[in-house]
């Protein structure tokens, strides 16, 4: 499987600082003696401080720089020995609490007090800390500046590789299926596996095929079923061997339509999650129109299964008379039982699981059943109903155009209308949500300055109460925007 996310950027480490030859830091800790993960550990900031207890200021992740003040005054040297000594200092103690910080290494500027003292680099190899020498020609500011470097140069992979994402995600969501495609593109993006999990916690599909084991998907059973027995919006994370498995409902509290899982070697970083909270909210508006479009073609089983009914009794009743009249045959008559037949096949597979597949494929199944009475006028004229014109595709979005979809659209974009009765900021966000949030192309289309896009963009979120950084907001907006648009050019025409 391509793995998109996990490394867009290598997150800055220890080794990775260690290795910038202009600051000439000197590794102190034998990295034979370290843990096995010890200078591969991710750095959250550089931080430099002489208390003799800084944790309150630090946190996980952090490289700590020092010049040693707070371990007291320097003796002076034994006969023979290699360095200075402080007598008193309580070295282990310090590095205790910054291994419990979770301090990823310690460096020590030397020559601005001391050198580095033997007795620290014992303690940071008990506590598992590398420690560095920073010599005296490398100012701190320098390691801390090379440092907010990376992590900038990481933040802006991480964020481009999300808006990558998003689009990606968005363009799958208006292919046949969309809720399909968009589950698998999600994988993709992601390098790792996702499930569907359908409201009465069984799992129904996985991207990629068969990449749950027995084990996994029985765990993961159990603990979709839990957050949904609960009925409420939840997210859960289980462990499943050395993967970490994510969980998080699909619908709104009181109506949960499923769950979707995700799982891999560690946890989504923030870039990521917001990909997959976005797929969340087209998940749930693909599932709860599925659940609308089941219901409809239930009552379209019911009254078929009614007229065919009826059929039959009448050729029944009037035998040899209809037929005459009617021009119906034997195998007329044995077509309408078959088609009976295979309608009430539809209608237990349908029952079975809606998130089986697209609406369509239950659609067409009825069709097909219907068809296989060709020469009675009823059944023929329910067939024309049901089946889907040649050709015809529909995509997740489609869903939408319908006087619900609309009614829904409109009621979400009425706070924008009385802000708006020229239309001016509607064309506005629907023309720079089209580019992707790019102000400087949606401006020359609409033929205005950047700063004033940008305004009515700003108005336009206070004006619905929407924050335009969130994708999964973007999309509701985009989508009821092009609903209304849709249904004043379906009139308009």
């Amino acid at each position: 499987m391509d793995t998109l996310y996990t490394h867009p950027m290598p997150a800055p480490t220890v080794r990775t600082l260690l290795a910038r030859r202009e600051l000439a830091l000197r590794l102190l800790t034998p990295p034979a003696e370290l843990p096995s993960q010890a200078l591969d550990a991710e750095i959250s900031w550089v931080h430099s401080s002489d208390l003799d207890d800084p944790t309150p200021f630090l946190i996980p992740g952090q490289v700590l720089l020092t010049t040693g003040t707070q371990f007291g005054p320097v003796t002076a040297s034994a006969p023979g020995s290699p360095s200075p000594t402080t007598r008193g200092s309580d070295y282990d103690g310090y590095v205790s609490r910054l291994a419990l910080a979770r301090v990823a290494a310690l460096g020590f500027g030397t020559d601005v007090v001391r050198e580095t003292p033997d007795e620290l680099a014992e303690a940071c190899l008990r506590h598992g800390i590398p420690l560095f020498e920073v010599p005296y020609r490398t100012p701190f500011i320098a390691v801390a500046r090379y440092a907010a470097d990376l992590l900038a140069e990481q933040a802006y992979a991480r964020n481009t590789w999300a808006l990558s994402a998003q689009r990606a995600v968005s363009l799958a969501a208006l292919r046949p299926d969309g809720l399909h495609a968009t589950l698998e593109e999600l994988s993709r993006q992601l390098g790792r596996w996702v499930a569907l999990v359908d409201a009465g916690g069984a799992v129904d599909r996985v991207f990629p095929p068969r990449a749950l084991t027995a084990s996994a998907r029985a765990n993961v059973e159990t603990e979709a079923g839990r957050v949904l027995r609960a009925g409420r919006r939840a997210a859960s994370t289980i462990a499943e061997g050395d993967a970490v498995v994510s969980l998080q409902t699909i619908g709104a509290s009181g109506r949960l339509l499923g769950v979707l899982a995700h799982g891999g070697p560690d946890d989504l970083d923030q870039a990521a999650q917001q990909v997959v909270t976005s797929v969340v909210a087209l998940a749930g508006l693909a599932l709860e129109q599925g659940r609308a479009l089941a219901a409809a073609h239930a009552t379209m089983r019911h009254v078929l299964l009614r007229s065919l009914d009826d059929a039959r009794t009448l050729a029944d009743d009037f035998g040899a008379e209809l037929r005459e009249q009617t021009g119906l045959t034997d195998a007329d008559v044995a077509g309408l039982d078959r088609a009976r037949s295979r309608l009430e096949i539809a209608a237990q597979r349908a029952a079975a699981g809606t998130l089986a597949g697209p609406p369509a494929r239950a659609h067409r199944a009825d069709g097909q059943a219907i068809g296989e009475h060709v020469a009675h006028e009823q059944a023929a004229g329910a067939q024309a109903a049901s089946d889907d014109p040649p050709g015809a595709r529909s995509s997740l979005l489609d869903t939408l155009d319908g006087d619900d979809g609309r009614s829904r659209a409109s009621a979400l974009l009425a706070p924008l209308r009385d802000h708006d009765r020229n239309g001016v900021l509607s064309a506005s966000v629907l023309v720079w949500l089209e580019h992707n949030g790019v102000y400087d192309a949606a401006a020359r289309e609409l033929g205005v300055h950047r700063h004033t896009l940008t305004a009515r963009i700003r108005a336009a979120e206070k004006a619905l109460d929407r924050n335009f950084d969130s994708f999964a907001e973007r999309a509701e907006v985009w989508a009821a925007l092009r609903t209304v648009r849709a249904g004043h050019d379906g009139r308009g025409g």
